[in-house]
């Protein structure tokens, strides 16, 4: 269970830019309950490459996270606050994103029992990516179709298509982040919401999973997951894959 915060843009620019500082501050606050790690990964201008940075420990006063959404402009970027799957140890290798290939993804959501998901990677492919998590297996498998050729928004569409038909009710919010192009996965319909007590961000208690996204002038885009007042955003359509080009923000949905 953890947080989502992405865009791109046609021109280097941040989030704090985009959807303004209170904004980001509400959101990296949420890193006092999503506390089991904070990451990022943005196209680093210049060397035509997606650079990353992640540390177990929480984001909400780190002054790096800060700095990611408020100050370094990229073309696109993709940030991760961890709450931690029950079990599932706070290490470096297990926070968010994961990189390989020149890919860069985030989760938030869980896929079980994650025993039986183990049997569908290789010890090597999951050894590749590093992490004990169903995050770590969702990634590798999207690189195995990768790597056998397929283009990243069908191998998203069709590891997603399979982990649904598998498993009951899987919680799939993805972001996927290379220099051309945003991939966001909304594939949540029937996941349980977790139970969190005390004093919470909105939408958590009901629509823990609820995906938002905005448009911006010069057609750069937004996305998030819950928590935020979102006003003038809009709701991403469940159960649906988008892919975001970088150079203009065109769209190309597909329905699962």
């Amino acid at each position: 269970m953890c947080r989502l915060l992405g865009f791109i843009s046609p021109t280097p620019t941040t989030a704090a830019d985009l959807v303004g500082v209170d904004e980001c501050r509400q959101w990296q606050s949420m890193g006092t309950l999503h506390d089991d790690g904070w990451g990022t990964a943005w196209i680093n201008i210049g060397a035509e490459a997606v650079a990353r940075f992640r540390t177990p420990t929480e984001g909400a006063d780190d002054p790096r996270l800060t700095r990611a959404l408020d100050g370094d402009a990229s073309e696109g970027r993709i940030c991760h606050l961890r709450m931690a799957t029950t079990g599932l140890t706070d290490l470096e290798e297990n926070t968010h994103p994961f990189l390989a290939d020149g890919i860069a993804m985030a989760h938030n959501g869980s896929v079980h029992p994650i025993e039986r998901l183990r049997e569908y990677v290789s010890l090597g492919e999951i050894d590749e990516i590093g992490g004990t998590t169903d995050s770590a297996i969702i990634f590798a498998l999207v690189l195995r179709r990768l790597r056998q050729g397929e283009p990243l928004l069908e191998a998203v569409v069709a590891t997603v298509r399979m982990l649904r038909a598998d498993f009951d009710h899987p919680g799939i919010n993805l972001l996927f982040l290379t220099v051309e192009e945003m991939i966001v996965a909304h594939a949540t319909a029937g996941t349980q919401v977790p139970y969190l007590q005390g004093p919470l961000p909105p939408d958590h208690h009901d629509h823990y999973y609820r995906m938002s996204w905005q448009r911006l002038p010069d057609n750069a885009m937004i996305v998030s997951s819950s928590g935020l007042e979102h006003r003038g955003w809009s709701l991403i359509e469940q159960n649906t894959i988008t892919r975001l080009t970088v150079a203009d923000g065109a769209e190309t949905i597909v329905e699962l």
